[in-house]
């Protein structure tokens, strides 16, 4: 039993150190959730007044009031509704996966937490500009939604983080 432990010994710390960092962050993001209730998030509402000003720098109007009934706004384009932007827009969820995984995988912990806030930034930006570009996309292009939404969408953002990942892994982690 004690021969297994020593081969597995770095898996399991990793698994340790990320579920324990996950955990956390997790618990403290659900925390702040609670604090607002039935209303819509601070950060979500930060992602549609950051998405208007994009589409203000390319002259074309959109707006993002608040959606009746539940918590999250509506992306109006030219005043036609094309998208919601709810909480799990705002890609917090991306960004704690990405910490965890950054802190678990890291030898020296400044490191790590230094590209980890700097990574989860570069997240946040690379996701407005990709809500952005989805909002622009169901306006223009609304029989290409699905596509939009389940493939590009996500796409765009994953590839982003196991980019971000490659270059910690590679670059920063020594």
């Amino acid at each position: 039993m004690s021969s297994i432990l020593k081969i597995y010994r770095p898996v399991l710390i990793f698994m340790a150190k990320f579920a324990g960092v996950y955990a956390v962050l997790v618990w403290i993001y659900n925390r702040y959730l609670a604090y607002w209730g039935h209303e819509t998030d601070g950060l979500t509402g930060f992602v549609g007044k950051s998405v208007n000003v994009l589409f203000r720098l390319f002259h074309i109007d959109a707006s993002t009031p608040a959606l009746e009934g539940e918590r999250g706004l509506k992306l109006l384009v030219n005043g036609e509704y094309v998208a919601r932007i709810v909480e799990g827009c705002t890609a917090v969820s991306v960004i704690i996966m990405f910490i965890a995984f950054v802190i678990a995988f890291g030898k020296s912990f400044q490191k790590s937490c230094c590209f980890a806030l700097a990574g989860a930034l570069l997240i946040f930006i690379i996701n407005i500009l990709r809500i952005a570009f989805l909002g622009y996309m169901l306006y223009a292009f609304p029989a290409y939604q699905d596509v939009a939404h389940r493939i590009v969408f996500p796409a765009i953002i994953y590839g982003f983080v196991v980019f971000l990942w490659i270059v910690f892994i590679k670059k920063y982690n020594e």
